[in-house]
């Protein structure tokens, strides 16, 4: 099974070995100083070129492996970031739309994703690997002298402070702005997904005084997130700069009182600079690490695969029988329930109209039928196994669904019908034929190949309800949940439609028809009358249209509506 704690496991074999890299770089470093320090120990003084070409080249050896092992630590963590994108990406989003993770939730985990990848790709994680090492370079600093040791000692311990600094004083402002800056961010979307449409609604003023209320807290929060990480970044260059010049000053002290000599001032110098190094960086990335290993966390807590049924979907092994148990559904936010206390049993080939009045909860026991969406209490089975698991496993669901707001995604006719699982073309037509919409798709620009936009862009309603259709009837399904199917049909397309549905519940299909016209209830075995989310009415066709009939408007669909 795949879980993310796997795959950043396999991420943390792979940062272990960068480490370790980095541990040969870093004792690799001391190569420049050692170098200056026997030039002026061995070489000046004893006049001797042999020993002089000998250090070079000795020199230029470490410079060379040094450089190999820093491509090879940085292929590592480039090879690493791009693999765990790949796999943990396809992870995210299968697995998110398995187990229905809200659309907000997995675009919160795919830029965590991304925050992750990029801080292993990018060189932010360097200094992280290298400040480990930097008691090798202390260490040495104090056994070439102990006041050059401490003047190094010191200004490390100033460059943690501000390391620390710049996280406690700016990390949550820099939170606040992220914040204010994704609200600013959403809202132009919003408005400029559409600009025709919000041109003519007449919100250009309004929304665009609005963006700019939303804007001014990231805007403030920016200016004083910049303020102090200037401030920051200031101190630690100066206490950079003074450190250098301390080494100088006691160094120079200590050559002239004859404690050194002045090949060692110029190695300790060296030394310095790169046991400091890391920790300067610390201080510009702190940022960057605090949100990797926020995202690391976030990464790490995801949910392992969803467990799905390993029957064939459209095989044997699925006899079609549908029952909700005292099923009740909320919408987000909401407290008033919009299905209550259902119950319902569908046995196979059998046709359930669900009808009532508009908000009376019909959209929502067809998607909760189709696995569209899970009771908050009760059960919704598909021989005794949870809709959803069903729909959301690997092979085709049992039970096409076509929702009255088609989804369709982007790319061609076929690949939305195909659910983008690379079925033939025979398949596809077949479905469409079956579905008798294949000359309304044959007909369009490309056929089966016409690109599909975002959202559905660059297709009639028609057109996309029929897409939706077809993929509904694609991969054989036990059952068939449509809502609202009368939405953008004619005449003639309504006739068409019923004699599918009529020719697909004598092959044994089962029907859910989630509608308001009543030419669909002629199709029915049974009739619910749904009334504000509850059942008001269920049993045989013939007896529920009596008592619709009856009861004339009753709290049933609307009278129009059935005339």
């Amino acid at each position: 099974m795949r879980t993310s704690r796997r795959m950043l496991k396999q991420i943390r074999r792979a940062l272990f070995a960068a480490f370790l890299f980095s541990g040969c770089i870093n004792v690799l470093m001391l190569a420049t100083p050692l170098y200056t320090l026997q030039i002026f120990e061995s070489v000046v003084p004893l006049g001797s070129i042999e020993t002089l070409v000998l250090l070079t080249l000795m020199a230029g050896g470490a410079i060379a492996a040094l450089a190999l092992i820093e491509i090879a630590r940085d292929n590592i963590l480039l090879r690493a970031s791009l693999w765990l994108d790949h796999e943990l990406g396809q992870h995210i989003l299968e697995n998110g739309i398995k187990l229905g993770v809200p659309g907000s939730e997995l675009r919160q985990d795919a830029a965590a994703l991304e925050r992750f990848r990029s801080y292993l790709a990018g060189g932010a994680i360097a200094p992280l690997f290298d400040a480990p090492w930097i008691p090798i370079f202390m260490t040495t600093l104090f056994l070439l002298h102990p006041m050059i040791g401490a003047v190094a000692l010191t200004s490390a311990l100033m460059l943690v402070v501000a390391a620390l600094s710049q996280s406690v004083l700016t990390s949550r402002l820099a939170q606040e702005s992220a914040t204010a800056h994704q609200r600013s961010e959403h809202w132009w979307m919003a408005v400029a997904g559409n600009t025709q449409l919000s041109g003519a609604l007449g919100l250009a003023k309004g929304a665009s005084a609005q963006w700019e209320t939303f804007n001014r807290a990231h805007i403030a929060g920016s200016y004083s997130l910049g303020k102090r990480s200037s401030l920051i970044k200031a101190y630690s260059r100066s206490v950079r700069i003074g450190s250098q010049i301390g080494l100088y000053g006691v160094g120079a002290w200590l050559v002239v009182h004859g404690e050194v000599a002045p090949g060692v001032l110029v190695a300790s110098s060296i030394m310095l600079g790169r046991a400091l190094a890391p920790l300067e960086q610390l201080v510009s990335s702190i940022k960057a690490t605090q949100g990797a290993f926020a995202a690391y966390r976030r990464l790490k807590a995801l949910p392992a695969d969803a467990v799905v049924p390993r029957v064939q979907a459209a095989g044997d092994g699925v006899s079609g029988d549908l029952a909700l148990n005292d099923v009740t559904f909320y919408h987000p936010g909401r407290k008033t329930p919009a299905l209550r206390s259902i119950n319902l049993k569908l046995k196979r080939g059998e046709c359930i109209g669900i009808v009532g009045s508009n908000g009376a909860g019909k959209s929502t026991l067809a998607g909760i039928l189709a696995g569209a969406m899970a009771p908050a209490t009760g059960s919704a089975e598909l021989d005794a196994i949870p809709i959803v698991k069903w729909q959301r496993g690997d092979t085709q669901p049992p039970i096409g669904y076509m929702p009255d707001d088609p989804v369709l995604i982007e790319g061609s006719v076929q690949d939305n019908i195909a659910r983008f699982t690379g079925a033939s073309l025979m398949s596809v037509a077949r479905a469409a034929m079956r579905a008798g919409v294949h000359d309304t798709l044959q007909s369009l620009a490309a056929g089966y190949d016409t690109q599909v936009g975002p959202g559905g862009s660059g297709l009639a309603l028609r057109e996309r309800r029929a897409v939706a259709l077809a993929r509904a009837l694609h991969g054989e399904p036990r059952t068939i949940v449509l809502d609202e199917p009368e939405i953008g049909l004619d005449g003639t397309s309504m006739r068409r439609l019923i004699s599918v549905l009529s020719d697909l519940k004598a092959e044994g299909i089962g029907l859910v028809l989630a509608t308001q016209d009543p030419r669909f209830l002629a199709l029915t075995d049974t009739i619910l009358v749904l009334n504000a989310g509850a059942v008001q009415a269920f049993g045989p066709a013939p007896d529920i249209k009596r008592q619709m009939a009856a009861h004339g408007s009753a709290a049933t669909p609307e009278r129009t509506a059935m005339q």
